[in-house]
């Protein structure tokens, strides 16, 4: 299952690269943006602790914000990472990072004006399981001048426990004011495992195209 999901990944990865060097649309929707505002580097104050052999927590300063956020034994970012105002402690952003190839990659990301999440300035995804079905949707910034937009979710459900690749399959998700919706049948929900990735590919009004992509993987069990 491994090698047939990096493969596909990587051939989805390929064709979203060629789209004339696409990238993500926002105003805030940039990975440059949060590589500066969690760069460890530059924050006052700041607190690192060892969670275990692998994992770190650090907290610190930088600007007006709090940001706590999780680190390997290497200082890569992953899990979770809290934005917040200093004085309030209100979120701003919460970030998502993951490895992908080795390389930090801001998967998800929720924007906050007043403790409210702005979802159409936010990127990230939702389940939901009812019986033998998931629904999965996927959220990504808006923007005014996309005219055409598509997005689709290319994934796989593994049996943990007959240690088998299930399903394999893509879904063209459907579009409803920039929530992308995907629903597909699973065998059971005794250890499940869902992996997949979510592109969305999108032409601007001056012919550019852009996109985004998000990175899943789920556990499912009775």
């Amino acid at each position: 299952m491994k090698k047939k999901y990096i493969y596909c990944v990587s051939l989805f990865t390929l064709f979203f690269c060629c789209k004339k060097q696409s990238e993500e649309k926002s105003i805030i929707n940039s990975q440059d943006f949060f590589s500066r505002i969690t760069d460890i580097s530059k924050l006052k104050k700041a607190e690192r602790i060892m969670l275990n052999d692998s994992t770190y927590r650090i907290k610190g300063n930088i600007d007006s914000y709090q940001v706590t956020g999780y680190l390997t034994e290497n200082n890569k970012k992953i899990d979770w990472w809290k934005i917040a105002d200093s004085n309030s402690n209100k979120e701003s952003v919460v970030i998502e990072y993951r490895l992908v190839d080795n390389k930090e990659f801001a998967n998800q990301y929720k924007i906050f004006n007043n403790s409210k999440l702005d979802v159409y300035k936010s990127k990230y995804y939702a389940l939901t399981s009812r019986k033998d079905k998931v629904l999965y949707s996927f959220y990504v910034p808006k923007n005014v001048d996309i005219t055409r937009t598509e997005g689709t979710f290319l994934y796989s459900v593994y049996d943990v426990k007959k240690n088998k690749e299930m399903i394999y399959n893509k879904c063209e998700c459907m579009n409803t004011d920039n929530q992308f919706r995907c629903t597909f049948s699973i065998p059971n929900k005794n250890d499940i495992v869902i992996s997949g990735v979510f592109f969305e590919v999108s032409q601007i009004k001056d012919g550019k195209m852009g996109g985004s992509e998000i990175y899943v993987r789920d556990t499912l069990k009775q």
